[in-house]
């Protein structure tokens, strides 16, 4: 069954959504004039115009020769490296076409979203007073940030515990301002930040912590210093704020509706699975390290693999359909429960590709003029990684990178850590009272630590990598020595933790940093890399600019 997997990571996971926002310029008077030649090939006005409207409107820069240069100069490179430069590779790999039939099916499901979903979301009038109130009350909050949900939750206890705001920021923010200033992120209006942090940022008082709030990049810890309402608001300032307000209202809705959509026309948990079929299907990706890293057997087979409603899939019908999706998803199945999400999600596809042909979501203009970008686009890094690839760095360039770099050759920082682990959090807290009280670290972890190994050693773990304690790493790394820190819940245990000593990492030697520095270097380098290639390839075509038309061309605002 697969009612663990909720409606919307299914959604997102297959679909791409590209936003069918409408640009519109000037019309020139001359549109189909040539305002460069590359070779045989030409770039008119009015493709020119195109091009740069939608880089302002989705940039917001401001119209300028200089940009204006810039943007003909990567529409002439794109031509020069799909037209004059040896694509054989690229055109005849197979990952490249199933890339290129990917986008065409995201592209149209995602016309289907935006016409299905986003384009039907209207806020009530009361909404959007709401929103224009809120608006015009400014907060002033700090947070705490966590990348996952446990470790949000070992920072709540800790500041529950006692723990200072301020200072716990001081241990998590790499970003030097929000170290120094206790995760201060000033005033803000509704509308401003992200929906879910923003929501609840004003539900809380003054002075007031929220719980880990779940946000589009990780999660947060809230606290609201102060709250600035507007003194005075018009009716009329509503009425010149309605549209703004109607725009952010429909976003905030958005995935709701979508999650709705979803729901009504796909229902998760009546997906029904051969286990032993998806077993089989599992063992014979390729790619696949579940279970076994030696090599399996291929086990075909036409038997039933999944049903939803009417529509079975055998496993053979499976592993087609999974080996015609792009190997950055296909190289994440690596578990039973992985590849039951990637099913169900196939069978919602079906679903919703069947609804987008019904309607004729395939053939509108707005996504046939869409996917020859999103073909460019993939070309594009499938040039530049190729080119990369090529390119071979001397060995002076790597050694200056690894000699300006030195922190990505270190060895890890180590701790050595003293710990107690119980499992009954009231006996964490009166351990915690007697530490306070002076009691030996070592004789307490003795005799209530349920870890038998570091029991026996009174809790000492021995010098180990810093990056071993996975949530509690920066923690730990940070604490003062000899510091009790805890208790804090990890799974279904309570941890009492104090650091002894520390050391820091070591620069390793250049020989043994050598492979690691030329791949870094590489990366580093590869804009300059693929710069230095279309520079080449320049001198080996002819080239016209029309400079006069570059700099009339209208371009609407």
């Amino acid at each position: 069954m697969a009612s663990q997997y909720k409606t919307v990571s299914i959604f997102i996971f297959f679909i791409l959504f590209f936003s069918f926002q409408s640009t519109h310029s000037q019309q020139l008077a001359l549109p189909n004039s040539v305002i460069s030649e590359i070779g045989t090939h030409k770039i008119y006005v009015k493709d020119f115009v195109n091009r740069y409207s939608e880089y302002l409107f989705s940039t917001g820069m401001k119209d300028n020769i200089v940009v204006r240069r810039s943007i003909l100069n990567n529409m002439i490179n794109e031509i020069l490296l799909y037209n004059y430069d040896d694509n054989k590779k690229i055109f005849s790999n197979p990952e490249y076409q199933k890339e290129l039939k990917w986008a065409d099916n995201q592209t149209t499901l995602a016309y289907l979203e935006d016409q299905e979903v986003f384009a039907k979301i209207k806020p009530t009038d009361a909404e959007l007073r709401e929103a224009y109130y809120r608006s015009n009350e400014q907060i002033a909050a700090r947070h705490l940030f966590a990348q996952t949900e446990e470790e949000a939750n070992n920072l709540y206890q800790l500041l529950q515990t006692g723990a200072d705001f301020n200072s716990l920021a001081k241990q998590i923010f790499t970003d030097s301002t929000l170290q120094k200033n206790g995760g201060y992120l000033g005033y803000f209006s509704w509308g401003d930040m992200d929906p879910a942090f923003e929501d609840a940022a004003y539900s809380l008082n003054i002075g007031e912590i929220s719980k880990p709030v779940k946000t589009k990049y990780g999660y947060s810890i809230i606290k609201v210093e102060d709250r600035i309402p507007h003194p005075l608001l018009t009716e009329d300032e509503y009425v010149k704020r309605k549209h703004h307000m109607e725009g952010v209202v429909r976003l905030r809705k958005r995935n709701p509706a979508e999650n709705d959509f979803i729901n009504k026309h796909f229902v998760p948990n009546k997906v029904m699975f051969n286990e032993k079929s998806l077993d089989n299907v599992l063992n014979n990706l390729s790619y696949s390290t579940a279970n076994s890293t030696e090599k399996r057997n291929h086990k075909s087979s036409s038997a039933i693999c999944l049903k939803y409603g009417n529509r079975s899939y055998s496993q053979n019908e499976l592993e087609k359909r999974i080996d015609e999706i792009p190997a950055f998803h296909r190289e994440k199945i690596t578990s039973i429960e992985k590849l039951k999400t990637v099913a169900a999600g196939i069978v919602l596809q079906d679903i919703l590709m069947k609804m987008a042909i019904e309607k004729g979501y395939n053939s509108v203009q707005a996504v046939r003029n869409l996917i020859p970008k999103y073909h460019n686009v993939i070309y594009l890094t499938y040039k530049r990684e190729e080119i990369n690839n090529n390119t071979i760095l001397p060995d002076s360039i790597v050694k200056k990178f690894y000699d300006d770099n030195p922190q990505y050759f270190k060895t890890d920082n180590e701790i050595n850590v003293q710990e107690i682990i119980v499992k009954n959090k009231s006996l964490a807290d009166s351990l915690i009272m007697q530490l306070n009280n002076d009691a030996d670290f070592g004789s307490l972890a003795e005799k209530y630590s349920i870890r038998e190994w570091s029991a026996k050693n009174k809790g000492v773990m021995g010098f180990s990598e810093v990056s071993k304690f996975g949530v509690m790493k920066d923690t730990l790394w940070k604490s003062e020595i000899n510091k009790i820190i805890g208790p804090i819940k990890i799974q279904e245990v309570y941890a009492i933790f104090k650091v002894l000593a520390k050391k820091n990492g070591e620069v390793k030697d250049f020989e043994h940093s050598k492979d690691l520095a030329y791949r870094l270097a590489k990366k580093e380098k590869s804009a300059l890399v693929v710069d230095i290639y279309i520079s080449k390839l320049r001198k080996k075509v002819n080239i016209k600019i029309d400079e006069n038309m570059l700099g009339n061309a209208i371009i609407s605002n």
